[in-house]
């Protein structure tokens, strides 16, 4: 059942990530309109970091298949999972949420 739920949270980070490519997309066409600042590349951080924790899902996703002899002992330590794989995550969707309330916000002044 691990295997199952790592490979379907790895489909649904990566869509997460095209979420993010689509977002940074309108917000470079509205803020050319409306002259705002560029701050779309802050999705663009959000992607990289994104990216990050993908590959370690990735790599968590392995480990489940892999011998347990034959995996190094950091792949399977909590800390390395919370700094390369969770942190990244955060720092995502916190930066990304920034952004999305800068660029759309005016969406809920409107009536």
């Amino acid at each position: 059942m691990e295997v199952v739920t790592a490979i379907l949270g790895s489909v649904g980070l990566a869509s997460v990530i095209y979420m993010l490519v689509i977002l940074a997309r309108f917000g470079r066409k509205l803020g050319a309109v409306t002259k705002m600042r560029p701050l779309y590349y802050g999705y663009y951080v959000a992607i990289g970091c994104l990216c990050l924790a993908l590959l370690a899902h990735l790599i968590r996703a392995s480990v489940f298949w892999a011998p347990v002899d034959t995996v190094p002992s950091v792949l399977n330590d909590p800390l390395f999972y919370l700094l390369v794989h969770h942190l990244p995550m955060a720092i995502a969707v916190t930066i990304s949420l920034g952004v999305t309330w800068h660029y759309w916000s005016w969406l809920l002044k409107e009536r």
